[in-house]
């Protein structure tokens, strides 16, 4: 798979790096969501709700144990599971590496200096101010790779990863199928931009699990497939 090539807008790249591309766009978004819900729990769980955090996870389908505030941000920063923030940023970066000739020079470094801060931290306490401040890293990040101006059209494949994220983590996180339009117009849009024979999808229902689905099956129809499909999600067809 990775020998084949696709063209996006008339530039010819691998379907390796493309992929690349698209996850990279995933884990940096979803590393900047997950970061700041884990903030946002860490403060419920002082002082509200104590299992907040565990309600948090479970919507990922991760159980998470921790005894106390400061435990809990540990246990989402450095966990031993697949949503903790140092295994997405690792990934994120492993896929950065892999198409580094193709990313900004600002926005590689500074995941890699985040990166740093997170292998740097490992075994000392997790500050809230901390991850703030690598929250802030993250939309700049998200800002440079998600502007359209002067940007190689390769960047749409981040974008599009971006985009499918969001979708991704407001079903998951907030069970929003009701929140999801503009990001499915959006989602839409760039993987027309990327795929002319791409037909945008549509939910017409609201079953969580099959939009999941469906939405995480676009990228096959951009860059793997490459092929036009009645790519419409019928109600009959999410409600099985």
């Amino acid at each position: 798979m990775g020998g084949r090539i696709m063209m996006t807008n008339g530039v010819a790249i691998s379907v390796n790096t493309a992929q690349r591309l698209y996850w990279f766009g995933r884990y940096v978004q979803r590393a900047q969501t997950l970061l700041r819900e884990l903030v946002n729990s860490y403060d419920y769980v002082i002082d509200r709700d104590v299992d907040d955090g565990r309600k948090l996870y479970a919507n990922l389908g991760v159980e998470i144990n921790y005894c106390n505030a400061l435990d809990f941000l540990k246990q989402g920063v450095y966990g031993s599971h697949g949503s903790s923030i140092e295994t997405i940023i690792t990934l994120a970066r492993e896929n950065a590496i892999e198409t580094r000739h193709l990313l900004d020079e600002r926005g590689f470094a500074t995941l890699n200096k985040i990166y740093n801060l997170i292998v740097a931290g490992r075994g000392k306490v997790v500050c809230p101010t901390a991850l703030e401040e690598i929250i802030d890293d993250f939309a700049l990040i998200l800002g440079i790779f998600s502007s359209e101006l002067g940007r190689p059209k390769a960047y749409n494949l981040i974008r599009l990863g971006q985009q499918i994220e969001r979708f991704d983590l407001i079903l998951r996180l907030y069970d929003g199928i009701d929140l999801v339009n503009t990001e499915l117009d959006a989602m839409n849009t760039i993987a027309r931009g990327l795929n002319r024979r791409y037909q945008p999808l549509k939910i017409t229902s609201s079953d969580v699990a099959k939009a999941l689905e469906a939405v995480n099956g676009v990228i096959a129809h951009v860059i793997e497939e490459n092929e036009p499909a009645n790519y419409v999600v019928e109600a009959s067809q999410l409600q099985g």
